[in-house]
């Protein structure tokens, strides 16, 4: 008797082996992606870019008045003179499309010589770029016809005249203006939106103490009470202060000093006094320029903000929708974005800028992202990042302007990323990469894929045994 199994059997069998591998893979998969949840990596950015490298970023007007910068100055508005002295040190990174040499001062509207400080002289080391040239006459010949450095005057006045803007080389006329290279608006709205999310950001929080070692709350400092922090390395650390902590603190010594790779982030909280700070800048021991570039001052809700005196500021100033204002003699190391700016004052030595521009990547944590639970059908949610304050704010991607992150690239306008270098395209967009990189879902489609693999495999096994069998003997 012959023990083979008839063809319609095998058959039979053939496909119920087909359907029970088919299932299998199936709930594999469902059950896979069902309970997958979706994370945000905590991957860095630098949110400085939109500054481009410049030392002072301007929304809008700026005031010259006294005393220097080492690198490059641009203003969104109109520019008033004084005597100041622009990129000293040839540190301008910024270059126009078309152009071969860096420009160093750029200004989005005119240069307003009707408020210029009497005699008042800018010097500047590269180029100019000039939005509006109502009331400017750009000169490269002197009173003698002979070929000159580039200097721009009033209107019909002398090439030795003042108020004026002079160059340390000859410019071709057509390039200084009317035209300016940066869109200042979509800069500052994405420098907006980078100080709330740094404001809102969740890293390592350090915390103040003093000589005894004593835990120091924000808002207690006491008047001359020195300061001490420590950071964590290797990560982004926060500082969160108010603004009458940093004028009460006698100083601020680190205990351990931030680098690339040790970010600090400093949010100054100055709500208790209307968003206006007077800042009396307390020494920082321990640090100096070589730790500026991994330091940052953000002042996200201040809306006027002035140094008055005191020390030298280690690291960059962000406050994006203040008044700012430096009477102090001191320097700024580091890059100072605001709304307005005033660098000096008549009668007020405003001090130097340093060109330590910020050159770290701070990293908040991740967070898990809602996800659909195929078992149970139910939808889950990671919890809701705090506020520097402590308290919840109700987002999900740690912002504090209550809008959903778009999961397809971590913004929170639907936007898609723009050029990782912003000088590749003719105006900078102002449109940031994706900060936190969206990962799992990928996972999920890997699952689906390795499933349809095996019951595709499946199918052709049994199709080539059925063949086989079929096949007369």
């Amino acid at each position: 008797m012959s023990n083979t199994m008839p063809i319609a059997d095998r058959r039979r069998a053939g496909s119920l082996v087909l359907a029970g591998a088919a299932t299998a893979c199936a709930a594999i998969a469902i059950a896979a992606v069902g309970t997958f949840q979706t994370t945000q990596a905590a991957t860095g950015y630098n949110p400085l870019t939109p500054a481009l490298g410049f030392n002072a970023f301007v929304e809008d007007q700026t005031l010259l008045a006294s005393t220097e910068s080492e690198g490059g100055i641009a203003t969104g508005g109109n520019l008033v003179l004084g005597t100041y002295n622009v990129n000293i040190h040839d540190a301008s990174t910024f270059t126009a499309p078309g152009d071969s040499v860096p420009s160093s001062l750029v200004v989005g509207g005119r240069i307003d010589f009707a408020q210029a400080q009497a005699g008042a002289v800018v010097q500047v080391h590269d180029y100019v770029k000039v939005g509006d040239l109502t009331g400017t006459d750009v000169l490269n010949t002197d009173s003698n016809n002979a070929s000159v450095n580039t200097r721009l005057v009033v209107a019909g006045a002398d090439y030795n005249s003042t108020p004026r803007v002079e160059l340390n080389l000859q410019q071709p006329l057509a390039s200084v203006g009317p035209t300016s290279p940066i869109d200042f608006d979509a800069a500052f709205a994405e420098l907006r939106s980078n100080a709330a999310d740094l404001y809102a950001c969740e890293a390592h929080e350090i915390a103040m103490t003093n000589d005894q070692a004593a835990t120091v709350p924000k808002g207690e400092v006491q008047p001359g009470e020195q300061i001490r922090i420590t950071l964590e390395p290797g990560v982004t650390n926060i500082l969160n202060v108010t603004g009458e902590d940093l004028n009460s603190m006698g100083d601020l010594v680190f205990l351990t000093q931030p680098d690339a790779d040790t970010p600090l982030l400093i949010n100054v909280d100055t709500s208790g006094t209307g968003g206006e700070m007077e800042w009396d800048v307390k020494s920082q021991a321990g640090i100096s320029g070589n730790q500026a570039p991994y330091i940052i001052w953000n002042f996200n809700d201040t809306t006027r903000l002035r140094l008055t005196g005191g020390d030298t500021v280690e690291g960059s100033i962000l406050a994006p929708d203040a008044d700012y204002s430096d009477i102090s003699p001191t320097n700024v190391e580091g890059q100072i974005v605001a709304r307005n700016a005033n660098l000096g004052e008549v009668g007020e030595n405003g001090g130097e800028i340093h060109d330590f521009p910020f050159a770290a990547e701070p990293a908040c944590e991740a967070h898990i992202l809602p996800s659909y639970d195929g078992s149970t059908g139910e939808t889950t949610t990671g919890d809701s990042p705090s506020s520097p304050d402590g308290g919840t704010d109700g987002t999900t991607d740690g912002s504090t302007d209550g809008t959903t992150e778009d999961p397809t690239d971590g913004t929170t306008d639907g936007t898609t990323d723009g050029p990782d270098d912003p000088t590749d395209s003719d105006e900078y967009s102002g449109v940031r990469g994706d900060h936190l990189a969206t990962t799992g879902s990928g996972l999920g489609a890997f699952v689906i894929g390795a499933a349809s693999l095996v019951t595709v495999g499946a199918v052709a096994m049994f199709s080539a045994r059925r063949r086989r069998t079929d096949e007369p003997d």
